[in-house]
């Protein structure tokens, strides 16, 4: 074969023959690399939970503060009702306050003079002749008080009054020290306590003057009649008295104005 007929055969299978494209790799067809992928599931993962927490987190937080608010309500009403015992037991008065000497003393004394001793120290009473068995009664769980350390007498019974005495921190609730069993009705007997700001008159009977144990948002209330109620503003909602951490000029000698002091 000569050469020029070789080039033919040669041109002529080449011209033939399919024609090849060049082989190419989409990236798409890669996919992102790993770490890329990591990071895009983390981020939809995170946002799923931020909401789902939304819509969560606000009624569970909601239904627990509710629990918390109807404890305190089995703590006031333990003390009031134990205060009622304590009164049908001692000739309708409620119980003397007391002194760091362990000496008594009544909420107003004969010359209408109001003492000067904290609520609390009456609940040492209490505590000293049985009415109450637990300190724990005394502590709000809405509120950052605690209950009495381990330094806190066990034996009531025994304990010197003036060791029975709670301390600021071991009390949430407060009672007016002025008060008999034969106030009105409607009169309030013991609450959770007065906020630590102190009550003020510019706000009476609003929510500003509301107890800290719930977050401002009220407080429950024991009324001589031995009924319970949470308000949410510091007016009672039934009877005379405008505001139940205020008391009016004479309220020692009411029997409608109560005074809650811790």
């Amino acid at each position: 074969m000569d050469r020029e007929g070789g080039e033919a055969m040669s041109t002529d299978a080449t011209e033939g023959a399919p024609e090849q494209q060049p082989t190419t790799t989409s990236a798409l067809s890669q996919g992102p690399p790993t770490w890329a992928m990591v990071l895009i599931i983390c981020a939809g993962i995170a946002l799923l939970l931020g909401i789902l927490a939304a819509l969560v987190i606000p009624p569970l937080a909601r239904v627990h503060e509710e629990a918390l608010r109807r404890w305190c309500m089995s703590n006031v009403v333990a003390i009031g009702v134990s205060m009622k015992m304590y009164a049908g037991d001692h000739d309708g008065q409620f119980m003397n306050l007391v002194g760091s000497d362990g000496h008594t003393e009544p909420g107003v004394s004969a010359a209408g003079t109001i003492s000067r001793l904290p609520s609390r120290s009456g609940f040492a009473l209490l505590l000293k002749e049985r009415y109450l068995t637990t300190t724990r009664v005394f502590v709000c769980p809405s509120s950052d008080d605690r209950a009495a350390d381990e330094g806190f007498p066990s034996d009531f019974a025994e304990a010197d009054l003036e060791d029975l005495v709670l301390r600021e921190h071991n009390c949430s609730y407060g009672w007016d020290p002025t008060k008999r069993n034969s106030a009105h009705a409607t009169c309030a007997i013991v609450a959770d306590k007065p906020p630590a700001a102190g009550a003020t008159a510019a706000n009476e009977g609003t929510a500003k003057n509301n107890s800290d144990n719930h977050r401002g948002e009220g407080q429950n209330v024991f009324y001589n009649d031995g009924h319970m109620k949470w308000t949410t503003t510091s007016r009672p909602e039934t009877g005379d008295d405008p505001d139940i951490y205020l008391g009016g000029p004479g309220y020692e000698t009411s029997t409608t104005d109560a005074k809650i002091i811790p």
